[in-house]
């Protein structure tokens, strides 16, 4: 039996972190010290993606900054601020995130996904963060009325 998104967005809190973060797109050959920064890092929030792109980065300002001194940044994203899921996340519920994705893609937000076994996150340019939370909080108060 399949897990109602909206039923789970009814009982969802939402965390913003008061971080900044950056998206790093790096070259292949930057992976390992890239992973160094990750294991020497007592940063709160960060991921290393490797795909057909190369390797991307998604770090605090200090992880930032010692990456860009030491490797070649090839493109570089942000500020952005996390809005992290908190509360209680089925793993398998499908298709959580749409209609928050679309809700903000319509008001011209972007707001780019990742997803963690127990969080999901969005990541929201620092100068979207503060209308993003207001469409957000709303749309979860929509979703507690509908119950």
């Amino acid at each position: 039996m399949s897990i109602d998104p909206m039923s789970v967005w009814a009982n969802m809190q939402l965390k913003v972190w008061p971080e900044r973060y950056w998206m790093l797109q790096l070259g292949d050959a930057s992976a390992s010290y890239a992973a160094s920064v990750f294991v020497s890092s007592d940063d709160r929030y960060s991921c290393l993606i490797r795909d057909q792109a190369g390797v991307s980065a998604i770090v605090q300002e200090k992880a930032y900054e010692l990456l860009k001194s030491e490797v070649t940044v090839r493109e570089c994203f942000g500020p952005f601020r996390v809005v992290s899921t908190d509360g209680d996340l089925p793993f398998d519920v499908i298709g959580f995130l749409r209609p928050v994705l679309e809700l903000l893609n319509d008001e011209g937000i972007k707001a780019g996904p990742q997803c963690g076994a127990v969080f999901d996150h969005l990541f929201i340019y620092e100068r979207d963060v503060d209308r993003a939370y207001t469409l957000l909080e709303d749309f979860i108060s929509k979703a507690r009325e509908s119950q």
